[in-house]
């Protein structure tokens, strides 16, 4: 038997938005007029981004990056598999090829962004987000020059073939081979570049517009011309100086470097084997198990897409401690700028499942399943960042900014790599494992009831969650990332089924189709609650690590879980075991701390089927969600608030505040 595949789907996305829902949003509508570095990017004049940090559900302001949004979204795939039976052998052997063309707009900050935020080391910061912004004084600008739109193209083609050999008639085996072969992402028009480390000079690092005072003025000035600036441009790239994309790669204009960014790692093998075996040969016992090897194609956001609007393609400084004042005067200089890169290797992440099982007729046409499951993935991604700032820098008085007493230098000027922020390198180093034992229970429909019962007991652990969360370079990423998975749940049981109601025993013909024929189904789910970290702010800025880019965890004097019996909508963990950690110092609360409300819900529904006629049916449903409207809470303030004495001056700390849907 032959089985052919051919698909094609067109996928387009655009913003369609009314003019007067884009006039609200302007910036001469709202009286907003601090110019933009780059004003072009910005064509229709809409308002900046603005965050403010460390206000509880502050108004930010957000502009989505790519609006207004062009995109198509084109994909074609072709398969076809063929089926030999021979024998004992059922033989199978195919292929699978797809296409995907992306055309899209890129995301950036074509607006502008302000963070309000408070900042230990802002020299201008009033100590509160609103006050900042209402003074004009901001902890951050950021501003891309210019809007991508990028050409990515995607495919991959695999191939298989496998048995399935019923040895006898107690024991089949299932084993087979599959091959991949998965291309790295690549821009068509080559407008992708990226940091290598490697490239990267210590002796070509741009200058930086250093602090100094000037007839007790606060300025900035260039270290190799003498030349002055205003306080405004302190950390700014100095003209002249060094290269301002020292270390940056562009796919197209340099031929030793793949226009992916990613080697081809050729073709994956991808190996898998099964069986089952009748123990006792009278079909009611049965042993089950498998291995097989499996490799995803990598995400395009977190591989190729934020490399299209990277330096030299597009320059998206940050500056640093200034006003809105200041910002007109900062446009004919470039400041440090984020940047990321990637793991050219491009190992190709791989998940390794495997299981084990006994099943057992345990009569009342009920089947028994009992099964350990377990998973390891390895050459996942994760994000480090190279030009992370040590602890204790901000503390040498080597450091100090003499202009600003009291103030450490600009953390531009503290950066390991002078002339950028944050480099962010992508790298297919991080791994993760799942172990569960499985249950089930399942009663084919018989004498009016069907039902599945699950449970699931499971752990799973990483050092990240998703491919973009940010690894420590200061801490070794064992002791400071790895821990429970964001979606780890330790318990997960479930019952569902439908229930054919007694009959009323009526012969009234009347009240015999009022009342009989009816039908009860329901969902019952309970699980563990998601695992939760405990953070930290101060009501006041306060340097705890010494380090610009990488801040504290807090101090646990005990465990915070409290038992059940303990737990009120008000205290649902033990907060007096959370402390602020001392300066110098970066806590030692781990990356998940405790568990967060889980799941006890019911969904059940009647319904009846009415026989009209021969061809007609009328069915009356009556379906109700968490039908007893039993409370279940969600979220929980996890965040501490200090003083500079280190009292705890969250009321809402431990507090259950949000929950999930009421009934419906």
């Amino acid at each position: 038997m032959n089985e052919f595949n051919f698909g094609f789907v067109r996928r387009p996305a655009n913003d369609v938005v009314a003019d007067e829902e884009v006039n609200r949003n302007l910036r001469s509508t709202v009286g907003f007029k601090t110019p933009q570095l780059n004003p072009s990017s910005n064509p229709l004049g809409v308002i900046p981004n603005a965050t403010f940090g460390g206000v509880t559900q502050a108004a930010n302001l957000l502009i989505e990056g790519r609006f207004p949004l062009r995109s198509t979204h084109d994909s074609m795939s072709v398969s076809n598999n063929l089926t030999k039976m021979l024998k004992a052998h059922s033989l199978k052997t195919g292929f699978y090829w797809d296409r995907i063309w992306r055309n899209a707009d890129n995301a950036v900050v074509f607006n502008g962004e302000y963070n309000f935020g408070v900042n230990a080391n802002n020299p201008l910061e009033t100590g509160y987000a609103y006050a900042n912004a209402a003074l004009g004084v901001f902890n951050t600008y950021t501003e891309a020059s210019a809007r991508p739109f990028a050409y990515f193209r995607v495919s991959n083609i695999e191939w298989f073939a496998q048995d399935n050999w019923k040895v006898t008639r107690r024991l089949t085996f299932d084993y087979g081979l599959r091959m991949s072969l998965v291309p790295p992402i690549y821009e068509d028009n080559n407008i992708v570049s990226g940091f290598f480390p490697a490239r990267w000079d210590p002796k070509k690092a741009p200058g930086l517009i250093e602090p100094t005072r000037v007839g007790g003025t606060r300025l900035g000035i260039n270290p190799i011309t003498g030349v002055t600036y205003p306080a405004s441009l302190i950390g700014a790239l100095a003209p002249g100086a060094g290269d301002s994309t020292n270390g940056m790669v562009v796919t197209g204009r340099d031929p030793g470097v793949p226009r992916s960014l990613l080697k081809n790692r050729g073709i994956q093998w991808a190996p898998r084997v099964g069986f089952a075996w009748d123990v006792f040969g009278n079909a009611r016992t049965a042993v089950r198990g498998g291995f097989g090897m499996f490799y995803n194609r990598l995400n395009l956001d977190s591989v190729l897409n934020a490399f299209t609007s990277l330096p030299p393609l597009v320059q998206t400084p940050q500056i640093n401690f200034s006003t809105l004042a200041g910002l007109a005067t900062s446009s004919g200089l470039l400041f440090p700028q984020n940047v990321m890169g990637i793991d050219g290797e491009g190992k190709v992440p791989t998940t390794m499942n495997f299981s084990f099982s006994v099943q057992q007729n345990v009569g009342f046409n009920t089947a028994l399943d009992v099964a350990y499951v377990g998973n390891l993935s390895r050459n996942q991604m994760w994000q480090r960042n190279l030009n992370a700032i040590p602890f204790g820098t901000n503390f040498l008085p080597a450091n100090q900014d003499t202009s600003a007493p009291g103030s450490p230098l600009p953390q531009a000027m503290l950066r390991p790599m002078r002339g950028y922020n944050n480099v962010n390198f992508r790298e297919f180093a991080s791994s993760s494992n799942y172990h569960s034992l499985q249950v089930q229970a399942n009663r084919r429909f018989s004498a009016g009831l069907q039902f599945v019962a699950s449970w699931t007991w499971s752990k799973s652990m990483d050092f990240n969650s998703n491919d973009t969360e940010t690894v420590s370079v200061l801490v070794n990423p064992r002791v400071w990332n790895y821990g429970l998975s964001s979606y780890d749940r330790t318990h997960v049981a479930k019952l569902s089924g439908v229930w054919d109601l007694p009959k009323s025993g009526l012969r009234n013909p009347v009240m015999k189709q009022v009342l009989d024929g009816w039908q009860l189904s329901a969902i019952v789910s309970f699980a563990s609650g998601s695992p939760l970290g405990i953070g930290f702010g101060t009501t006041v800025p306060i340097d705890i690590t010494g380090s610009p880019t990488d801040g504290a965890r807090v101090v646990l004097t005990g465990e915070p879980s409290l038992p059940k019996s303990e737990q009120t909508r008000t205290r649902f963990f033990n907060t007096t075991v959370v402390k602020l950690p001392a300066i110098g110092t970066i806590g030692n609360a781990a990356k998940t701390n405790l568990r967060g409300p889980g799941i006890n819900n019911q969904d059940i529904a009647l319904f009846k089927t009415f026989q009209m006629k021969d061809s007609i049916r009328l069915q009356f449903r009556w379906e109700t969600y968490n039908t007893w409207n039993h409370t279940q809470f969600a979220g929980v303030d996890t965040t501490a608030r200090f003083d500079p004495q280190g009292a705890q001056v969250n009321s809402r700390l431990g507090e259950l505040i949000s929950a999930r849907a009421a009934r419906i």
